[in-house]
């Protein structure tokens, strides 16, 4: 399983009006294949105090590519989730 810290949450108004009020997790991979015989692995992501977990049935809302700020003629590409921590952590909280 992937782990990933995410530093700050996305307005979602910022990607598409049509997620106004949500807050988006952008992470720099996807739980989605090329080939869909692979199995998709899970990704764990990490704000604050609380956790999410993103399978292959966390419906990916967009995706941007940006071309590399330093020059090397590369782009990278981030995906777009709804961040909804994990309903456990939330009742442990309470």
């Amino acid at each position: 399983m992937k782990s990933y810290l995410l530093k700050k949450l996305i307005a979602g108004y910022k990607i598409n009006p049509i997620y106004s009020g949500l807050d988006l997790v952008a992470l720099p991979y996807s739980n989605k294949h090329a080939n869909s015989e692979q199995t998709s692995e899970k990704i764990l992501v990490k704000y604050s105090d609380k956790k999410m977990t993103i399978d292959k049935d966390t419906p990916l809302l967009g995706e941007q590519t940006f071309p590399d700020k330093f020059g090397r003629d590369k782009t990278y590409t981030l995906y777009y989730y709804q961040w909804q921590p994990s309903k456990n952590q939330i009742k442990l909280e309470l």
